[in-house]
């Protein structure tokens, strides 16, 4: 399992990357697949997306610091409980391992491996391959996101583009490694990512920021050969079920996922549900529907029981990490309603220390 953080959907089709071509001619792809759709594009729901199946309304993570209230059952200890299989996880965000995987049991991992640097969390992870000793390995990149954050999420600067380039040619010494030990016994490769980006930020809610490419490679005759259709381009949510249908069949998929089986031939897709009428937007009076109001821009700075709402400046009555400089695409300007963070609607901290916050009484803009 491959992940690789900030990887823009865009940048992956546009950029010349062999190894990453390489995975494509092995498998099926997408490079329009979602990440889940109940959560702004930051890392904290991402992963645990990508780990758990299902939207963060479940899994309860919705932002980077809430990570240790996961509260749906990892991939890792999922593929631990039914196949006691060995399993191995070198990272180069610690988090991943220190407060998911570890947090939920201690005992999931065989190995692990903080990295302090891509190549040397790749180099550890091709060790374990070479070495045959583990069944299942999980890397994480962080170099796309760190140049991102730090110059651009965008495939036209050399600096974001030169990372990926970088990650494709590590990318392609674990798929070498994979090639040589793995020549008489079938295997799969997963490649995703936790969000995209625009600007040096990922959490607006559009397609720059919630498009990421998925990758499923085998030597299965079970795995198809192609792209996936526009209309279904699948989810950061297949992990989960796709590498279990891999190892089990459909019986070994966990009920109620909102995740599906990515690239198989032998299995069929649920079909995706119809899109809601196209939002007319006008973000000065109101908030689409579609976009849980993040694109309101208008000056209503009440919230529906009539509280006056804080400021996003202020760190009084409450204290808070939602500020312009956190989330610069939010329109957190004075004390007006916002959604930087995928509530359901748009919404403030009040002027009342004892009510946190609140939802706001947004106007909903039609649709066509």
């Amino acid at each position: 399992m491959i992940g690789i953080d900030g990887l823009r959907a865009d940048v992956v089709g546009m950029t010349p990357l062999p190894n990453i071509a390489r995975l494509k001619s092995l498998g099926t792809h997408s490079f329009w697949a979602n990440v889940q759709s109940t959560a702004a594009a930051v890392s904290g729901p991402g992963w645990a997306s990508m780990f758990t199946g299902v939207e963060p309304s479940k899994h309860l993570v919705d932002g980077n610091g809430d990570l240790r209230d996961l509260a749906s059952p990892t991939v890792f200890k999922t593929v631990k409980d039914a196949f006691d299989l060995k399993i191995a996880a070198s990272v180069s965000w610690h988090p991943l391992v220190n407060d998911f995987i570890n947090h939920e049991d201690d005992t999931t991992l065989d190995a692990s491996f903080l990295a302090s640097s891509d190549s040397a969390m790749a180099a550890k992870a091709r060790e374990w391959l070479l070495s045959e000793e583990f069944d299942f390995v999980f890397v994480d990149f962080d170099g796309a996101d760190a140049a991102g954050h730090s110059l651009g999420f965008d495939g036209y600067l050399a600096s974001y583009q030169n990372r990926v380039v970088e990650i494709d040619s590590l990318v392609g010494t674990l798929l070498d490694a994979v090639m040589e030990t793995s020549a008489e016994e079938e295997w799969l490769i997963v490649l995703t990512s936790d969000h995209g980006g625009e600007g040096t930020s990922h959490s607006a809610y559009d397609n720059y920021n919630r498009k990421i490419p998925f990758i499923v490679a085998s030597n299965s005759p079970r795995v198809d050969v192609g792209f996936m259709p526009l209309a279904d381009p699948g989810s950061q949510m297949d992990v989960l079920p796709t590498i279990m249908y891999f190892l089990g069949g459909e019986s070994a998929i966990p009920d109620d996922l909102d995740g599906q089986v990515f690239g198989f031939k032998d299995y069929t897709r649920a079909p995706p549900p119809s899109p809601p009428g196209a939002c007319i937007p006008d973000a000065n009076n109101c908030g689409c529907a579609s976009e849980k109001q993040a694109d309101y821009r208008g000056n209503i700075s009440v919230t529906a029981s009539g509280k006056t709402c804080q400021a996003w400046s202020s760190q009084s009555p409450h204290s808070h990490s939602r500020t312009s400089a956190n989330y610069p695409d939010s329109g957190l300007e004075a004390n007006y309603c916002r959604n930087p963070d995928g509530e359901s609607g748009a919404w403030c901290y009040t002027e009342d220390p004892f009510s946190r916050w609140e939802l706001c009484e947004v106007p909903t803009c039609d649709t066509a």
